[in-house]
């Protein structure tokens, strides 16, 4: 049941993160006409379509996560950063959740930082610090139940574009398939120069999950010379290895 509220929160951060860096931009939409630098795919039988990051996530005993995003501009100053760390284990059913969100503007450059901790074993759960304190709490199976069902109705795939398989390669002890690819269509709606379009993922030979995932964009308005920048990076360790999850000794009922 853990699994479920974990994925619902990644959702949630992502898409607050990305509203707060894309606010006062206009909005558009990405086209899926190639760019001229866009390489041709290699004609593979490797599959390589990934399986929803909730999906990978709940066919694992035992795992530690780390999803990082940035996005920079287009004032120097703008930039929001958003990290979160999980770690997560079937036996027993428990998990650490450590989310970081950064923000800072040119109106405001000095940085606001969001900083949360929460464990979770069984119903209870701990948020907090040592610093400032740990709050207890328990949830009923009925208010978990809800909220599994909620988070199901939410699914994450990374975007991925004309992938070209690369080579089978060991990522994070696990046998995997590495893929690179580009975006299509970046910078054909703006008119903006692209000085940056690279992602590469590795999927799990075994499951199809996502094993790491890397992806840098960037481009640069020749007429005001303002550049938007943005990276994201998926990375999964500890793969069905010994992950220990206890209450910090401050926490509890």
């Amino acid at each position: 049941m853990n699994r479920n509220k974990i994925f619902l929160l990644i959702a949630m951060l992502l898409s607050i993160t990305m509203a707060c860096s894309l606010s006062g931009n206009t909005p558009s939409t990405r086209s899926n006409t190639p760019t001229e630098t866009l390489s041709m795919p290699t004609l593979t039988p490797i599959p390589s379509e990934p399986v929803s990051i909730r999906t990978g996530l709940a066919s694992l005993n035992t795992y530690s996560l780390v999803i990082e995003s940035n996005f920079l501009g287009p004032a120097q100053a703008d930039h929001t950063q958003t990290r979160v760390e999980i770690k997560d284990s079937n036996d027993p059913d428990a998990n650490f959740i450590h989310y970081v969100i950064t923000q800072s503007t040119e109106e405001d450059s000095e940085p606001s930082t969001t900083d949360s901790n929460t464990y979770t074993i069984g119903y209870a759960s701990c948020s907090g610090s040592d610093e400032d304190g740990w709050d207890y709490s328990e949830t009923t199976a009925q208010q978990s139940e809800m909220q599994d069902l909620f988070s199901e109705m939410v699914d994450i795939v990374p975007i991925i574009d004309a992938p070209i398989f690369v080579g089978s390669e060991i990522m994070n002890g696990v046998m995997t398939n590495h893929f690179t690819f580009q975006v299509s269509g970046l910078g054909l709606q703006s008119g903006a120069q692209v000085t940056a379009n690279k992602g590469d993922y590795w999927l799990a030979q075994d499951g199809q999950y996502i094993v790491k995932y890397s992806l840098v964009t960037e481009t640069l308005d020749t007429t005001t010379q303002a550049t938007l920048h943005m990276d994201f990076l998926i990375d999964l360790t500890n793969i069905n290895q010994t992950v220990e999850i206890a209450f910090p000794a401050g926490c509890v009922p």
